[in-house]
C-alpha cells in the first residue's frame, strides 16, 4: 500500500505542488474570514479595541456581513478578465485587495475604515472561489481531479484555523499583523505557479501548453501529446464563436449543470457555516459548552484541518452523489439537536448540566460532515461540469449567488436569534440542509472518474453516436 502511495506521488507531485501554491492565498482569505470570531469580543473592550466606542449589535452585523458582500465583488472582476489574462494572473491580483484589507484593518479607528477593509477581503476571497477551483481543475489529471480540488478548502480552513488559534491570545493589532505578513508570502507562492495547459491552447501557445503538460505530468513530449490534441479538439469546437452569457442556456446539459451548482453553491451557505465560522466563539458562548468559547473555537478549527486532509483521501473513491447526501442528511440532523438543546436551555429553563457537552459535540460533527462533503463538492463540481467555453462564466455566477446567500444570512442571522430564539435561526438552517439531501438524493449526477467529455455526455443525455465530431 504505501509503495503504490510512494510511486503515486512520485508521479503526481508536480499538480499537487501547483495545486497547493494556487491554494495558499485561500490560506490568507481564510485567517480574513475567522478573523471577526476572535476580534468581536475584542471590539466590545476599549482597551482591546481600535475603535473610540463599542460597535452595536447592528455595527457587529456589519463587519462580519461585508466580506460577504465584498465577495459578490469577486466574480464581476474575474469573468470579463479570464479570456484576457488567464487564471494565473487572476489568483496572483487578487493579492491587492487582500493586502489592502490588512492595511486598512491595522491603521482603523473607525467602523467606516473597517467595512471597506471587510470589502476588500470578501472581493480578494470572491476572486479566488471563482478562480481557484477552475485553475486546479484545468491543470489536474482526470483521476485525481477531485482529491486536487478540495486542497482549496484545505488551505481556507488552515487560515481559520490560524485566526481562532491566534486570536484569543494575542491583541487585535497583533492578529491583523500577522494576517499581513501571511498574505506578503502570497506572490511569492503564486509566481512560481503555471499558467493552465487549456488557457495556453486557448490563446494559440501550443509549444507553452505542452510545455506545461510535461511538467506537470512529468512525462515527455510524446507522452502528453494526446492530450494536448484532445485540449486543441476541445477549443476548436467549443469556441468557434466567442463565448456570450447565452450560452449558459444553449443546451439541455449547460442548464442542468447551472441549476445544480448554483443550487449547491447557495446550500454551501444556507447551511450556516459562515454564520458559525464567523460568530463562532459568541455561539458557543450562547448554546453553552462545558469548555470556555476560545478552546472550543479552536478545537472547532483543528477539526475543520484534520477532515479536510482526509477529504482529498476520499472524495475521488466515494464519489461526489454520496458525500453530498449523506453529509447533507446530517447536518440537518445535528443542527436540529442544536436548536432543541438551545430551547430547552434558554426557553424552557432546564437543568441541561448532565449534556452540556451536545452543542460543542454537535457542531464539531456538523464541521466533519461538512468538510467532508457539503464544503468542497459545489466547487469540485463547477470544475466538473460546464463546457470549458461557459466554465469561468458558469463559475462566477455560482460564486456571485453563494456570497449572495451567504451575505443575507450573516448579516439577518443575529437578528432572527434575538427576536425568534437562536434555536429557531438554528431550524432554518437544518430545514436549508433538509431541502439539500432530498435534492442530492434524488438529482444529483455522479462525476467520479469521468472526463469532461463524459460529463458533457451524461448531462446531455447523448449516446456515443449522438457526440459532435471533433475538427
Amino acid at each position: 500500500m504505501f509503495d503504490n502511495l510512494k510511486e503515486h506521488f512520485q508521479l503526481k507531485w508536480r499538480q499537487y505542488l501547483a495545486a497547493s501554491l494556487a491554494s495558499y492565498g485561500s490560506l490568507c482569505t481564510g485567517m480574513a474570514m475567522g478573523w471577526t470570531s476572535p476580534v468581536l469580543p475584542q471590539l466590545q473592550r476599549l482597551d482591546s479595541s481600535p475603535l473610540p466606542r463599542v460597535p452595536t449589535l447592528q455595527e457587529e452585523s456589519w463587519v462580519a456581513s461585508l466580506l460577504v458582500l465584498g465577495g459578490l465583488l469577486g466574480p464581476l472582476i474575474t469573468v470579463p478578465l479570464s479570456r484576457l489574462v488567464g487564471r494565473r494572473w487572476i489568483i496572483m491580483g487578487a493579492n491587492i485587495p487582500l493586502l489592502l484589507g490588512w492595511l486598512l484593518a491595522g491603521v482603523t479607528t473607525n467602523l467606516a475604515t473597517l467595512y471597506v477593509a471587510r470589502i476588500m477581503w470578501g472581493c480578494a476571497t470572491g476572486m479566488m472561489f471563482a478562480t481557484v477551483p477552475i485553475y486546479i481543475g484545468e491543470i489536474s489529471e482526470d483521476k485525481i481531479r477531485g482529491a486536487l480540488s478540495a486542497f482549496f478548502l484545505l488551505f481556507i480552513n488552515v487560515g481559520f484555523l490560524l485566526a481562532y488559534a491566534i486570536g484569543p491570545f494575542t491583541s487585535y493589532w497583533g492578529l491583523t499583523a500577522t494576517g499581513g505578513i501571511l498574505s506578503l508570502l502570497y506572490l511569492p507562492c503564486t509566481w512560481f505557479i503555471p499558467e493552465t495547459p487549456f488557457y495556453l491552447v486557448y490563446k494559440g501557445d501550443l509549444e507553452g501548453a505542452s510545455s506545461t503538460l510535461q511538467s506537470l505530468r512529468g512525462t515527455s513530449k510524446a507522452a502528453v501529446q494526446a492530450e494536448l490534441d484532445g485540449l486543441q479538439a476541445v477549443v476548436t469546437r467549443e469556441y468557434k464563436d466567442p463565448p456570450k452569457i447565452q450560452d449558459l442556456w444553449a443546451s439541455r446539459g449547460n442548464v442542468k449543470a447551472l441549476g445544480i451548482c448554483v443550487f449547491l453553491a447557495m446550500l454551501l451557505q444556507l447551511s450556516g457555516i459562515d454564520v458559525l465560522l464567523f460568530y463562532m466563539e459568541e455561539l458557543l458562548s450562547k448554546v453553552g459548552t462545558s469548555l470556555s468559547p476560545s478552546d472550543g473555537t479552536i478545537i472547532m478549527g483543528v477539526v475543520q484541518v484534520v477532515t479536510s486532509c482526509i477529504t482529498p483521501l476520499v472524495v475521488d473513491r466515494l464519489g461526489r452523489k454520496l458525500l453530498m447526501w449523506t453529509t447533507s442528511l446530517g447536518l440537518t440532523i445535528f443542527l436540529t439537536l442544536i436548536g432543541v438543546y438551545a430551547l430547552m436551555d434558554s426557553y424552557y429553563k432546564y437543568d441541561v448540566t448532565s449534556i452540556a457537552f451536545l452543542p460543542l459535540l454537535c457542531l464539531i460533527v456538523y464541521m466533519i460532515l461538512f468538510t467532508l462533503g457539503v464544503g468542497p463538492v459545489p466547487w469540485i463540481l463547477v470544475a466538473e461540469m460546464f463546457p470549458v467555453k461557459t466554465k469561468c462564466l458558469a463559475g462566477g455566477i455560482c460564486s456571485f449567488m453563494c456570497w449572495l446567500a451567504g451575505f443575507v444570512w450573516t448579516r439577518f442571522f443575529r437578528d432572527v436569534a434575538a427576536s425568534y430564539g437562536i434555536y429557531t435561526a438554528f431550524w432554518i438552517l437544518a430545514v436549508c440542509c433538509g431541502i439539500g439531501f432530498i435534492f442530492s438524493a434524488t438529482l444529483l449526477p455522479e462525476t467520479k472518474g469521468k472526463t469532461f467529455d463524459e460529463i458533457q455526455d451524461m448531462l446531455n443525455n447523448r449516446t456515443k453516436e449522438d457526440k459532435p465530431v471533433d475538427v
